[in-house]
């Protein structure tokens, strides 16, 4: 999924002649921190509600006032994932989007990151997990699939880690399968590196937690 898919329609844009009383209550309203400062669908940066709150001057407008903003953004074709670096290195909680020619098309909220990534790792969905480890070069996903289709079964979701210290990554599958008992035999046979393996109710407690992890972050 590509940044375009993401855009809320429904999320404002600031002007330089909107009053900072009118910012603060569109950020309230709209249940986010932050909002794009645009003029002629030039996108000048990221207005914060806490730097506007300190500001102690409702009444005034916001030009003369956002000198130094930060400008965060995202070209529109690309993904997801790296919207979550996006927030995580400038704490926001909106992410505007541009065009390939730098104009504003619009933006996402933080929330609909979240409910994206829910349905991309496929956490609704039954099944289990297998966590593979393995060196860079031996990873080949037409053989992993391989051997996880001739077991009746399919990856639902696939992604890879890297191991912090060495020079391997963790594959971790997402499987419609709950019975995994024959689908890690045939991993075994291939000489294939098992980590660690869930049933589902594991898996779903698992990627609850982590869920719950990531939206206690989205909400400081």
């Amino acid at each position: 999924m590509i940044a375009a898919q993401l855009i809320n329609k429904e999320l404002p844009v600031l002007s330089l002649k909107d009053k900072i009383s009118k910012a603060i209550d569109l950020m309230d309203k709209y249940k986010v921190a932050h909002l794009p400062l645009v003029e002629k669908n030039v996108y000048l940066g990221l207005v914060s509600e806490k730097a506007l709150l300190a500001l102690a001057i409702p009444n005034e407008i916001l030009k003369g006032h956002v000198d130094s903003l930060v400008r965060p953004f995202m070209f529109e074709d690309q993904h997801l994932f790296d919207a979550l670096k996006l927030i995580d290195t400038f704490k926001i909680s909106l992410v505007p989007v541009l065009s390939k020619d730098e104009k504003y098309i619009g933006s996402f909220s933080e929330y609909s990151l979240a409910d994206s990534i829910t349905g991309l790792t496929a956490v609704q969905q039954p099944g289990g997990i297998i966590i593979l480890e393995m060196n860079p070069k031996d990873y080949t996903l037409t053989q992993i699939a391989k051997i996880v289709e001739e077991n009746d079964a399919r990856i639902l979701a696939c992604y890879l880690t890297p191991q912090q210290g060495t020079e391997r990554i963790e594959v971790t599958l997402k499987i419609n399968r709950e019975d995994l008992s024959a689908i890690l035999q045939t991993f075994s046979r291939f000489n294939y590196t098992v980590k660690t393996s869930f049933h589902q109710s594991e898996y779903d407690e698992d990627m609850r937690r982590r869920f719950e992890l990531f939206m206690n972050y989205v909400n400081m």
